[in-house]
């Protein structure tokens, strides 16, 4: 495995992070938003987030309202995904050259200079979409350092899973409330009003996280330039197999479970309800993630967790193969909500992977995580697009259901049970292989 610098000493993540009186087997809300630092990462993850949908929603509307072509108002989605190639391939080792907090802020920064120069009137729209690249192109350095100083700054073992299902909460959720939100400040104010408050929430969270986050120096010395190690970094992540595998698992499965996001307005009109409808239709999915991350991070032991990967990326499918019969509106909202359901995978996912990378890689295997899901989700968006302007809605969504079961079967990863009293980078005993 190829040396990616050398790992900062530290003791374990155990003894730095005060356990709070956590159960051994489950963590409550309440215990870890007892820690004062992941309470500030994750308030300022929903103030920021927020942010992003409302002016996700409001560019839509001001390039549709400059140009009136659906294509360009479309490329904002897709704008919003492709510079996660770029940024975690070229930036991916910024999470352990630089000091996290420092990233953090100076991305909130950036991000706000990027997103209030979007306001400016006049701007061209080819600006508009430069801008948007660029803004993007932060987004994995951002989210890759967050996700790598979170096992810093949680508990091992259930209050880190808990922790990583709120940030995940908060994502869904921000889908749920941000788009109607988006719509409603919209009718109160123009599209530019919308993005200078995008633009206020990346700086109202640089100053949380500012004063609220501890200083800790960097995971690594730097050795050559950021895109080399970044690089390097990443053929040693996917160098190791068990990493590996986890890894496809947890990007593979949900590029094939977003079929219905990407079809929700063709397929409201092959019902024949109006296209906008397809609003309802995209709530379905992130519900019944919420629900899931409730339900399993926060109730079961991370025992179980583990062992539901297999049966609930199944569940995740099951309900799109329905989709063949071309349910109506309410039955189809139904089926979107028990695969969301089927997202409780993701809990004992993370448990895995967080135990099975080596404490040198650690993160860059997160922050490879967190890249290529936003990547890879963004191709499925617009590969199953292209497949239903060709093939019948219900043969498309059911072909991506079956699919995703053979990945969910091929790819399911091999159980592990961490050790007690290691931390969560360190290497736990392997039980018998699952495949």
């Amino acid at each position: 495995m190829l040396a990616v610098g050398q790992p900062h000493p530290v003791t374990s993540t155990a003894s730095r992070v005060p356990s709070r009186g956590i159960p051994a087997d489950r963590a409550r809300y309440r215990d870890v938003l007892g820690i004062g630092e992941f309470r500030v990462i994750f308030v300022a993850n929903i103030v920021s987030m927020l942010g992003n949908v409302v002016a996700a929603v409001a560019l839509t509307v001001l390039i549709y309202e400059q140009t009136h072509s659906p294509a360009l108002a479309a490329s904002v989605m897709a704008l919003a995904f492709l510079p996660y190639l770029l940024g975690g391939v070229l930036l991916g080792s910024a999470p352990d050259r630089l000091p996290a907090r420092r990233v953090l802020v100076v991305c909130d920064l950036l991000s706000t200079t990027l997103v209030a120069a979007m306001v400016i009137p006049g701007l061209p729209v080819a600006a508009l979409l430069v801008l948007l690249f660029a803004n993007g192109l932060i987004s994995p350095v951002y989210q890759g350092t967050r996700a790598a100083v979170l096992p810093d700054v949680l508990p091992p073992g259930p209050g880190y899973v808990l922790g990583r299902s709120m940030m995940r909460m908060v994502a869904q959720s921000a889908q749920i409330v941000g788009y109607g939100a988006g719509g409603l400040l919209l009718t109160i104010m123009p599209p530019r009003g919308a993005l200078a408050f995008d633009a206020a929430s990346f700086a109202a969270s640089a100053v949380l996280l500012r004063s609220g986050m501890r200083r800790r120096p960097a995971r690594s010395a730097a050795a050559g330039s950021m895109a080399g190690d970044s690089l390097a970094g990443i053929r040693g992540v996917l160098a190791h197999r068990q990493v590996r595998r986890i890894l496809l698992f947890s990007w593979l499965v949900p590029a094939c479970a977003v079929t219905p996001e990407a079809l929700a307005a063709p397929y409201a009109s092959h019902i024949g309800q109006p296209a906008r409808v397809a609003g309802f239709l995209l709530m379905g999915i992130p519900a019944g993630t919420v629900a899931a991350d409730v339900i399993v991070a926060r109730l079961l032991p991370g025992r179980l967790q583990r062992r539901l990967i297999v049966p609930a990326g199944l569940l995740v499918f099951a309900p799109l193969a329905v989709f063949a019969a071309s349910p109506r509106l309410v039955p189809a909202l139904g089926l979107l909500v028990i695969s969301g359901l089927g997202a409780a995978w993701v809990a004992g996912l993370d448990g895995l992977l967080i135990a099975a990378a080596p404490p040198g890689l650690r993160g860059r295997a997160l922050a490879l995580e967190s890249a290529g899901l936003m990547f890879i989700q963004g191709v499925g968006f617009a590969l199953w697009g292209i497949a239903g302007q060709y093939v019948p809605l219900v043969a498309v969504i059911p072909a991506a259901a079956v699919i995703g079961i053979l990945v969910v079967v091929t790819l399911r990863p091999r159980l592990q049970q961490p050790c007690a009293g290691l931390s969560p980078g360190a290497q736990p005993a392997h039980s018998p292989a699952a495949d």
